[in-house]
Order: structure tokens, then sequence, then C-alpha cells
């Protein structure tokens, strides 16, 4: 097996593993740079002229700051561009590490057991060489580029030969504790059990008044999970981070946000890069995704959701096109149909393209056609449903689904946590089941969690009390965290209002109407008698418990 280094894409003549600088075959004049490290490449492999793909790995030789000329170096040139570098790393001075956990899949599917250990061995690859990792941490620029994508890089380190072995099997239950919000909120801990064979607690639901810390303490969540700050040694390592919140007074991170933060960690200046290179800085991060109404610098756009989902289509497009030749059985556009038809019933998806009356149907068998017209989609109007022949009419509660499903699909990749803020906001009850529907199938499709804070009785309904997180303030206004009496999974939405929202001892505008009523005929019978057949069950039941218990009386029904 040979690896190469090569500084041009025509290796269609060398068989083996080609490590390519990622700006080669771009309109970038220079390699990405890794906090003053370069280190990123595409690896490809070719195979009797076939050329394909694997994705995007980081190579650091300790020592070096630019790889390649560590390759230059060592290596054999073959020819003009092409360096013959098979074995000059070794896992004492060489590290690797893919950008994408598919990467481990990818190797599984196309090449032998034995041929794998041999390209993670040529690689000086860190899963492979997993026992070497208390060395190389001590490396000058290992955390700042290898290992600065958080959670998901640990996922790589930690799952990544196993999966391409086909040996790993995920953790089925687990526990993260979250210890270090704040002062005045208590350590909540989510609970995640996929093994139950009756329901599945793939989803916990933080639930409360407003001001007890909800989005505060999912917002730290999000710190704990990229890296910014420490968590426990025995959290779970997610693939990647997800955050969807439609409110327009959140203020989650945005990618530029999060960039920021990793740029002032781990640069020597701690300032963040110039504004110019962010577009190509986002493509260089993978592990966290945000949703929602602010663009990637922040400023709030209402029509922003209309434009990300056009993204995202292109994304989800453009990730099967490449992605085919190894995995053409399981598109991310069927994962997307599939979910968004469990809520809306549509023929296909569309899009409008510049000039042109008639929609654009989005089709599985139309990729190098879509390649061709991405560029003319008209992104302000966004995706369109059609239903013989016409496009719907959606509801504003339908179009949150049109926005979040998109974007969530074509950033999800197995083992993903999704945190959604209050996502009931513009949604009735009918299409509040729609979205946990669809979440849970998402979630079941990939091996996924979601953490989720809301005021809704609905979607509590559907997941265990295991996974149900109470919030209320105590007398001193911090925060408790209570888990729930009662079995949330499948019970009536009155006892969840009143166990979640303490509701059995908040006054209710009824009860003062019928206070004033006795108060003015001086007798509660008499207000039952007057007024029962105009009072529901639980006005019916306030009534009589301000009766006297040694009184007799008869509600009777017309």
């Amino acid at each position: 097996m040979n690896l190469y280094y090569s500084e041009t894409l025509s290796i269609d003549s060398y068989n083996g593993f080609h490590l390519v600088q990622d700006h080669i075959g771009t309109n970038h004049s220079s390699a990405w740079n890794d906090y003053d490290y370069i280190v990123k490449f595409k690896i490809y492999h070719v195979k009797d002229g076939e050329v394909n793909k694997l994705g995007y790995i980081r190579t650091l030789i300790n020592g070096y700051e630019d790889t390649s000329k560590y390759f230059i170096e060592k290596g054999v040139l073959e020819k003009p561009k092409i360096y013959n570098i098979t074995g000059v790393m070794n896992e004492k001075d060489s590290v690797s590490l893919p950008l994408d956990i598919d990467f481990y899949n990818i190797l599984k599917k196309i090449l032998k057991k034995d041929e794998i250990n041999e390209l993670l061995s040529l690689i000086c690859d860190a899963s492979f060489f997993y026992s070497n990792y208390n060395t190389y941490k001590d490396w000058p620029g290992f955390n700042g580029s290898i290992m600065r994508d958080g959670s998901a890089s640990e996922a790589i380190l930690r799952k990544g030969h196993q999966i391409a072995m086909g040996n790993y099997v995920p953790k089925k239950s687990f526990k993260i504790l979250l210890d270090n919000v704040s002062d005045t909120i208590d350590p909540v801990e989510f609970y995640f059990n996929n093994s139950r064979e009756f329901e599945r607690t793939n989803i916990n639901l933080i639930i409360g008044r407003n001001g007890v810390g909800k989005t505060h303490l999912l917002k730290s969540l999000t710190e704990s999970i990229t890296g910014l700050k420490s968590h426990g040694d025995d959290w779970p390592y997610f693939h990647k981070l997800i955050v969807v919140a439609y409110s327009p007074f959140e203020d989650f991170y945005t990618k530029d946000d999060i960039l920021d933060k990793i740029d002032e960690k781990y640069s020597k200046n701690g300032k963040p890069r110039k504004p110019k290179s962010k577009d190509r800085r986002r493509l260089n991060v993978n592990e966290y995704a945000y949703v929602g109404f602010r663009k990637e610098n922040g400023n709030f756009d209402k029509d922003w959701p209309k434009n990300h989902s056009i993204d995202s289509l292109i994304k989800i497009m453009d990730f099967d096109d490449d992605n085919w030749w190894w995995d053409n059985d399981n598109t991310r556009l069927n994962k997307l149909l599939e979910t968004l038809s469990l809520s809306i019933k549509f023929d296909h998806l569309a899009v409008k393209l510049k000039d042109q009356d008639e929609l654009f149907k989005i089709d599985n068998n139309l990729y190098k056609q879509f390649k061709e017209i991405k560029n003319k989609i008209v992104k302000e109007d966004g995706i369109f449903f059609i239903k013989n022949g016409e496009a719907l009419k959606l509801s504003s509660g339908q179009k949150i689904y049109s926005y979040m499903l998109p974007a969530i699909v074509a950033e999800i990749e197995d083992e993903s946590l999704i945190i959604l803020d209050e996502p009931e906001l513009y949604l009735h009850p009918s299409l509040e089941i729609g979205l946990i529907n669809m979440l849970k199938f998402l979630l079941n499709e990939t091996s996924s969690y979601a953490i989720i804070a809301t005021h809704s009785a609905v979607l509590a309904r559907e997941v265990d009390r295991k996974g149900v997180t109470i919030l209320r303030h105590n007398e001193e206004n911090n925060t408790e965290v209570i888990t729930p009496n009662i079995q949330t999974y499948g019970e009536s939405l009155e006892l969840i209002i009143g166990e979640a929202f303490d509701d059995y001892v908040t006054p209710k505008p009824f009860q003062k109407v019928i206070d004033k009523l006795i108060e003015k005929h001086e007798s509660p019978q008499e207000v039952l008698s007057s007024y029962s057949k105009s009072m529901g069950d639980e006005a019916l039941t306030y009534l009589a418990s301000k009766i006297t218990h040694d009184s007799d009386f008869e509600v009777e029904d017309e």
C-alpha cells in the first residue's frame, strides 16, 4: 500500500492514498492555517484510475508547523508535485485525525480489515494509536489543531478505529451531569436510555416557568460539549452538536461565535481572525451548527431561515452526490423526505429558479442537474412542497418545519446531540405532536439524542419521567431541580401541567370569579344551583371545595 503527498489532483496514475492540501483545486491561494499550524489535507483513494475522496484529515508532525514541508523533506519525488511518503511517518513523531467520523465508515466499506490497519498505521491515526494519547496531547499544536473540535474530536479519537473494524457498539444508556452552570441553579442530570423495549429515552426535557434558567442551562451545556469549558470525564462524546432556537430573543452561539471563542482559546495573541477569512473558517469546523433567525454574523433576520433552508438543501444534495459511491442506499435526501412526510403530505420538494416560472422538483436521480442549477435558486423564497401539481400553502408551524428539518438533516451525523429551545413557540398542539414524531424518527435513524427546553405539556406527554427535569424557584429565588412525581409518558395534559408548573396552587381567574359569586350570593350552594350548568369540571370541583363538609349537595345533569 502506497501513501503519497500530492500538490496536484492529477493523481489517477498512482494507486494508493494521497494527501492533498485543502486549497488544491479551489480558488484559495494557500493552505488553511490552524492557529499557526498548517495540517489540513484532503485524502483520496486511487485504484485503477478511479479517484474517490475519503474526506479531510489533519496531520501534525511534532516540531513542524507546516506538515507539507516535512513530507517534501522526507518523501521521494515520483514526478513533479507527487511525493511518495510511504513509511516516512511514525507514531513517535506523527499523528493524524480525520475531521469526520464517516472517514472510518468509508474505510469499513472499501477495505479489508488488514488494509484498514495498514492505512491507519501509515497515516499515524490517533484512534489507531490511542495508547499514545498522553504523549500526543503534550505536543505543541495538538490541542489547537488536531483536537480543537471538542466533543467531536474526542468521539473520533475514541471510536474511530473500532468503527472502521466493525466492532463499535454505541452506548445504550448514559447520564450527563451538568453541575457548573451557576451558583443559583442546582446541578442537573440528564438521563438517556436506548435499551428500553417499550419507550426509548433519547429525548430529555427541561420544563418550567419563564425565568428559571432553562436557556441559560442549555447555553452552558453548549459550552461544555464544544470544549469551551471543561466537563466530567465520564460524559459521552457526541459527534456533533446542533442548536435550534427560533425565539427572536434567544442568544445562543452562532458558528461564528463559537469560532471566535476557539480563536481566543488557541491563538497565540488571543484575537479572532480577520473577518475576510470567516467564510472559509466556517468550512473548517464541522462539529457545531446553529439553526435559527440569526445569520452567521449574529444579526437577526426574519427571512434568514428561508435562505438557510435552501443552503441546507444544497448541502444535502452535495453530500449525497459526493458520497454515492460508498453509501447510495442511505441518502440524506431520503431521510429529509421521510421525516417531513410524517407531518406534511406532499409529492415533491421544489425550489424556484431565477427567470423561470415552473418550480424545479427535487429528486434522488437529479444530482447532476441539481449541481448545474443550484446557483440559480431563489433562496429568499425557501423550499416549496408540491401536492397534485400545486404548491401547498403552509401554516406558520409548517413553515417552521420547512426551515428546521432541512437544516437538521443537513447537519446531523450518527450520535449527534440536538438542543432545541422552546420549539413549540409557533406550533399548535397537533403540530407539536408532529414535531416530536419527526424528531423521534430522526433520532432513531441516526442513534442521536435531543434536549429540549419547553413549556409544552404535549411534548412532556411523549417523554418518560426519567427524561423530564422540572425547574422551579425556591424561597431564596434560586432554581431547584425536581423529578416529576407522576409518570409523564402518556399522562393527561392536566396532570402534567399541574406537576410541571405547580398549577395546582396557582390562583386561576375562574376561581376569582367564583369567589366573587359566593361573596355576592352569600352561599356556595346558591352559586352551585344557579351556575353549575355553565361550569366545567375543574370549576365545579373548586366550587365544591368551598362547601362545608357537613353540607349535602348533588349536581344533576339535565
